[in-house]
């Protein structure tokens, strides 16, 4: 994979990698997190809620804008000012935000309350349903086909597939980078909120994951919908893979556990697996961490050539991996997903430090 980038189509975004000038992800996006202010307490115990722009899908297409790679972000925001701020601050980064469609859906807001050790819980929305946002109207037929049919890579989420139109383009951006040659890659991000029948998600989930070509999976979501048990899935990211006969390889993240990663080898013969400890930091929010480590792989990977060239490769692979945890670090130890986000030159010396 080379070029431009491009990340995720889907409610919680949607994006790809594409072949042509240097471009990076370009996301479909949950535009604005409310950080609950108070820790420990119940969304209704909340006095008050601090905003942070954000959603995966455009986390990941700024991180990797951040890290020096070109990125397109596709999505569908309202035609209001939580839009119009969303589309401003990525194109600050230096995303390509031309792919993304405006309705008169209001643009979604996510509310997330965090317990007193520092994790989080998102636990819904602001006035509205779940499905009356405009991410959940993502239009196929208004998907740029271009970009995705030259696009070096497809990086997209599973949370839109909750809501049909926007499975529906989901589904149709997969098919037309995997006709250009793209690899694809899934964030499983399970987030019950977004779906009327969460009990129902594996059905629909688990079928799209396993069309993938690469797979990131928290530990506890390895347990969800594959039933590998999430300390099982860090220890042995094999057996994660083992779910995946189409996969080139898995990613698997445990926060403060860690990381760690399985590849097939050249042919999908012999696999190259291995742990990744996590980088001892002061913690501020988690928010954003697994979408920096997503991005920082994907930049990592650009730079050696691509998501193919890093499977192909176990040094290159490792490096990979080593970088996305280092940008996932950084990115906790101050609040907000995107403002939190690290430069190329904090990552690498962060590597460094390690190394030494």
């Amino acid at each position: 994979m080379c070029g431009r980038v491009g990340v995720e189509v889907g409610s919680a975004g949607a994006g790809w990698p594409r072949r042509g000038p240097p471009h990076a992800p370009a996301p479909v996006s949950l535009p604005s997190d409310f950080l609950a202010d108070q820790k420990g307490l119940p969304r209704d115990a909340v006095t008050s809620w601090t905003p942070y722009p954000g959603g995966a899908p455009a986390n990941v297409a700024a991180a990797v804008a951040t890290l020096g790679h070109p990125a397109a972000f596709v999505s569908a925001l309202g035609r209001d000012a939580l839009g119009d701020a969303m589309l401003s601050l990525l194109a600050s980064k230096g995303v390509d935000v031309a792919g993304v469609q405006r309705t008169d859906a209001p643009t979604r807001d996510v509310y997330v309350v965090f317990d007193d050790g520092g994790d989080r819980q998102f636990v819904g929305f602001g006035a509205n349903a779940a499905d009356a946002y405009a991410d959940a109207f993502i239009s196929a037929d208004a998907l740029p086909a271009a970009l995705l049919s030259s696009c070096g890579a497809l990086i997209t989420g599973t949370l839109g597939l909750a809501y049909p139109a926007t499975a529906a383009a989901m589904r149709r951006a997969v098919a037309l980078a995997k006709g250009g040659g793209a690899a694809v890659v899934v964030d499983v991000n399970w987030r019950p909120v977004f779906f009327a029948d969460p009990s129902a998600a594996p059905a629909v989930v688990r079928p799209y994951v396993e069309g993938a070509d690469v797979v990131k999976v928290a530990e506890e979501e390895a347990e969800w919908l594959f039933g590998v048990p999430a300390v099982t899935a860090l220890d042995n990211p094999d057996a994660v893979l083992s779910r995946l006969p189409a996969a080139a390889g898995v990613l698997v993240t445990g926060g403060g556990a860690g990381c760690a990663y399985a590849f097939r080898g050249p042919g999908g013969k012999a696999s190259v697996a291995g742990r990744v400890p996590a980088f001892p930091v002061s913690v501020a929010d988690t928010t954003g961490a697994g979408d920096a480590f997503l991005g920082g792989f994907v930049a990592a990977a650009l730079d050696a050539g691509g998501i193919a060239a890093v499977c192909a490769d176990a040094g290159a692979l490792r490096a990979a991996v080593e970088f996305g945890a280092a940008a996932g670090a950084l990115t906790a130890t101050a609040p907000g997903a995107i403002d939190a986000q690290p430069s190329r030159e904090r990552v690498v010396a962060m590597l460094q430090g390690r190394n030494q």
